[in-house]
């Protein structure tokens, strides 16, 4: 079991043991002790057990989830019906006086609980769906596994070219376009190969983040990876590409104590009639070279930076 993420939460461990703590004192400063032969234990086994078993779910968030918005409502909300729940169980060994009004609100926290529960676990299940639909993007992961690049876990060149051969054949409005890692075999120079495939991953996540549903997205060489949008305009196509860019350039990649920026150089073609995919490919690499050119020129050579 790791409990990496329950270090995280020291707060919340603190608030849910002040919760405890309070309804002890509670409940010993306002009621007296029960004589033993009036205390119900098929109540204590009961209400005990709810409690134990709120407190062991607490304890299981805790230790999936990292620090956030959700793990919040979903422990404060623990706490309130935890709280309530304590009291109930506590009140089998303690007698209040009649005018006391702990009993009174003894059962309040616990729907207020499940408010927060309610909103907490609806918004963990508006999470799952982001997380699901970044995973529907990976088909690599559920088929075709001979295609799949191993340090990317995108596809492959190969695959790509299969796929845009068939898209090419069914006609219809289709874009393409490529990316290449500016630098990148200075950046592997210098901080050394499981880097630079860690890099390629973190890019890969990044373009897969920006991309469409309907998109494929493949490793096409190297630090080079490829897009194929079906249904994208080449103004809409080459608006995605630069939204790609630039969630790239403001990606602070850390290497040991230093954050590493990156640029990128991209090309967009909108496939022609009757194009082959040789010949879109071909278009595609030459307007690639050019402006790989172009940026030398404007920026020099060393085009990606790190900050200590």
């Amino acid at each position: 079991m790791n409990f990496a993420l329950l270090k995280l939460h020291p707060r919340m461990i603190v608030f849910t043991l002040s919760i405890i703590v309070l309804a002890l004192l509670l409940c010993s400063t306002i009621g007296v002790t029960k004589p033993w032969q009036q205390v119900d234990w098929w109540d204590v086994l009961g209400e005990g057990g709810t409690v134990l078993l709120t407190i062991l779910w607490q304890f299981f968030l805790l230790l999936s989830r990292p620090p956030g918005r959700v793990t919040t409502l979903l422990t404060v909300g623990l706490c309130c019906f935890m709280f309530s729940g304590l009291l109930d169980f506590l009140d089998e060994f303690f007698r209040y006086p009649e005018e006391a009004w702990l009993p009174l609100i003894e059962n309040i926290p616990a729907p207020f609980g499940m408010i927060l529960i309610s909103k907490g676990l609806y918004l963990w299940y508006q999470e799952m769906q982001v997380l699901n639909a970044q995973l529907r993007r990976r088909e690599a992961n559920v088929r075709e596994h001979q295609n799949v690049d191993w340090v990317t876990r995108l596809y492959r060149a190969d695959y790509m070219h299969e796929q845009l051969r068939l898209q090419l054949e069914q006609g219809g409005r289709c874009c393409v376009a490529v990316v290449d890692i500016d630098q990148f075999d200075a950046f592997n120079r210098r901080f050394g190969h499981p880097e630079g495939d860690r890099l390629l991953r973190e890019v890969a996540e990044l373009i897969l983040m920006n991309a469409r549903l309907t998109d494929l997205v493949c490793r096409y060489a190297g630090d080079r990876f490829i897009l194929l949008m079906p249904q994208l305009t080449f103004t809409q196509a080459s608006l995605q590409v630069q939204q790609i860019a630039s969630a790239v350039k403001h990606l602070a990649f850390k290497s040991g104590d230093m954050a590493v920026f990156h640029t990128l150089t991209t090309a967009v073609v909108e496939a022609a009639e009757d194009e082959s995919c040789e010949a879109l490919l071909r278009r595609l690499n030459t307007q690639l070279a050019q402006q790989k050119v172009t940026n030398q020129e404007l920026h020099g050579a060393t085009v990606c930076h790190a900050r200590g």
